[in-house]
């Protein structure tokens, strides 16, 4: 964890400090602040607390050391710049305290085991009152959230920061859940610097605790934006595909803004439009809105959302409301001719989250939620078909006991940025009563998780669910899922890093629909395989992948290789899964990704399947675009039915 230590002490070896900093740094004086407030630290690669009072008790404070990293001095050089100077600054207790405070330490994220405690080094100043907060927001490009002090930005780098707006410093106090005054509670520090890291807008955050007495600190908040302009681009064929362009920081603000042109030109309206704007906590409420429409294609859709999810361990209430109204056309049967279909999905959902215990970060979540879709024109269907396309209002509510913390490691699901991977487990139970225009029913279900990190081993995520709905004394769309996730410790082979990955997942559905199907798709890791005529009612599937992190960074683009090796069998409900249908793939690939970018992780994936079925479509080459993935967490979320796919 970046971290800073001071502890003011009388100033009896003025000269020993005046000759570490004229060697290494620059010094300057400016004015004494009185008030006690937020403080604005200037831009750029030098940063230091700027407060009121002094770092000595005896002394008052009027000068404040400024860390400059030498213009002349390449990279490379200030890596052994800075690894010297601790090693001389060690020597006696008042520099060593001295360069604790001014140089931020690489953070331990980067280590093999994943065990560290997001909140563990805030322990030794629970307690502490705050007495200032301070905020630096670094450049996008040319700087590293764990050295800030050593950044070299290139003339590109500086070229390119000029042409993002970074995020306005109200933006960053709007999501702070501490303020000055209140005492440094482990847990809050944590759990705010992890809803930092999750805006959109954010690449990283750091918050460092600069300790002024045994009994105050202030508080340092380092962040770095994402370069927030960006576009995707769908291809589905020479003729078919979609452009998109998105602003996820539009001025600074937080705003998200975006423009989607589908087109194909086997339709009559070949070129549609749609954009969408969202606005993330409002008047720091944490409740972010959403708003779209969409016409293309001989689809038109439009609605919005309100949301406020659990953001931290503190947060008492959570909710929701979703609206969306949709005119489309559907054939529900292979060569039938399209048939309209309107309709209006309106979700609303609240949960209230009591903290039973804040060490274990323990809580009992309540949860209520009505859902309500109303079918206003579609094709005739039965009363066990196409669940999606019956008229029904439904009522859920939900218990759930959780217990969540976070590691913060790396190297995972991205390709260098802090990660918050969760820890702990969910036992839940959901029920409600639905009006179907066809019938009224009940439902049930129970679900399980569990996620911990082995030192020897890695990280292990397990979780389980069964569900069915009750019409009268028979079972209805019924459930049962079990999933197992798996990644290694770190290994390290010189440069390269390597982690190695493995998902289990089986799945078996009971008194399904006629039209509720499983399938063998890319979701389910074949990627480039499609064959529309495998179904069944029960599957198992199995992928290992091996990736290794390469040392190579062009202009922040880094690069990791992979292999992989799929396996999944697919069977009836009551069929033996040897007797069933299996399908291996095999294959390599490289994925490219810039943290610093808002684009996706660019894809080259080569897939081979030694046993394809007849009539299967296969793509041995897929270029792609893939978003990030996200650990599976332990919040209940809103009272959900468990998904059949």
């Amino acid at each position: 964890m970046c971290r800073t230590g001071i502890k003011y002490r009388y100033l009896i070896y003025p000269v020993l400090t005046l000759g570490f900093l004229l060697f290494y740094s620059d010094g300057f004086s400016q004015n004494r602040s009185e008030d006690n407030q937020i403080v604005r630290i200037r831009s750029g690669p030098l940063f230091e607390p700027s407060a009121s009072g002094s770092y000595f008790p005896d002394i008052p404070f009027s000068d404040i050391v400024n860390l400059r990293q030498p213009s002349n001095i390449p990279l490379d050089k200030n890596l052994y710049f800075y690894n010297s100077l601790e090693a001389r600054a060690s020597k006696r207790p008042l520099t060593k305290k001295l360069y604790d405070f001014l140089i931020v330490n690489s953070d331990t994220v980067n280590s093999k085991q994943i065990t560290g405690t997001s909140d563990a080094s805030y322990y030794k100043y629970s307690g502490n009152k705050i007495r200032n907060i301070a905020i630096e927001r670094l450049n996008v490009f040319g700087i590293n959230i764990n050295e800030p002090a050593a950044s070299n930005p290139k003339k590109i780098d500086n070229v390119l920061n000029k042409t993002h707006v970074n995020t306005s410093e109200s933006i960053i106090k709007k999501n702070l859940i501490f303020s000055e005054g209140d005492t440094i509670s482990p847990l809050t520090l944590s759990d705010n610097e992890r809803i930092l890291r999750q805006l959109p807008f954010i690449n990283d955050a750091r918050i460092i605790v600069v300790p002024v007495t045994e009994n105050e600190s202030d508080i340092l908040i380092l962040t770095k934006d994402v370069y927030s302009l960006g576009g995707s681009y769908s291809y589905k064929g020479i003729k078919e595909g979609s452009v998109s362009v998105f602003e996820k920081n539009l001025l600074g603000m937080g705003h998200e803004f975006g423009i989607d042109v589908p087109y194909d030109y086997k339709e009559h309206n070949s070129t549609g439009f749609g954009f969408h704007y969202r606005v993330d906590n409002i008047a720091s409420s944490f409740v972010n809105v959403n708003g779209f429409y969409l016409n293309a294609l001989g689809d038109k859709t439009y609605g919005f959302s309100l949301n406020r999810k659990l953001v931290s361990s503190g947060t008492k209430y959570a909710g929701g409301i979703s609206v969306i109204q949709m005119y489309t056309t559907v054939a529900l049967k292979a060569l039938t001719p399209e048939e309209p279909l309107k309709y209006n999905l309106q979700d609303y959902w609240i949960a209230r989250s009591v903290l039973v215990d804040k060490e274990s970060v323990s809580r009992i979540i309540l949860g209520a939620r009505y859902k309500n879709n109303n079918i206003f024109d579609r094709p005739a269907i039965l009363p066990d078909s196409y669940y999606n396309l019956q008229k029904y209002r439904i009522f859920l509510g939900s218990v759930a006991y959780s217990v969540q913390k976070y590691y913060k490691t790396n190297l995972i699901y991205s390709y260098g940025r802090t990660e918050d991977i969760p820890y702990g487990g969910l036992v839940k139970i959901t029920a409600g009563k639905e009006n179907n225009e066809f019938k009224k029913r009940n439902y049930l279900g129970l679900e399980a998780s569990f996620g911990e990190s082995s030192k020897r081993l890695g990280y292990f995520y397990m979780s389980a669910g069964v569900a069915a709905f009750l019409n009268k004394v028979q079972t209805e769309q019924g459930i049962v899922s079990l999933n197992m996730k798996y990644f290694s410790n770190l290994i390290v082979l010189g440069k390269y890093k390597i982690r190695n990955f493995f998902y289990a997942d089986y799945t078996r559905g009971f008194d399904r629909y006629i039209d509720d199907r499983l399938y063998l798709y890319t979701e389910n890791g074949f990627s480039g395989f499609r064959n529309d005529s495998l179904w069944g009612n029960q599957r198992v599937t199995l992928s290992l992948e091996s990736v290794v992190f390469s040392p190579v960074n062009i202009y922040g683009f880094k690069f990791a290789f992979f292999g992989f090796t799929d396996f999944s069998s697919l069977a009836g409900s009551n069929q033996i899964l040897a007797n069933g249908i299996n399908l291996a793939g095999i294959g390599l690939g490289i994925r490219i990704r810039n943290d610093n970018l808002v684009f996706n992780t660019f894809q080259f994936r080569f897939g081979f399947f030694p046993n394809p079925p007849p009539y299967s479509r296969i793509n041995y080459l897929q270029v792609s675009g893939e978003q990030l993935l996200a650990p599976y967490n332990f919040d209940s979320g809103p009272p959900s039915i468990i998904p059949y796919r």
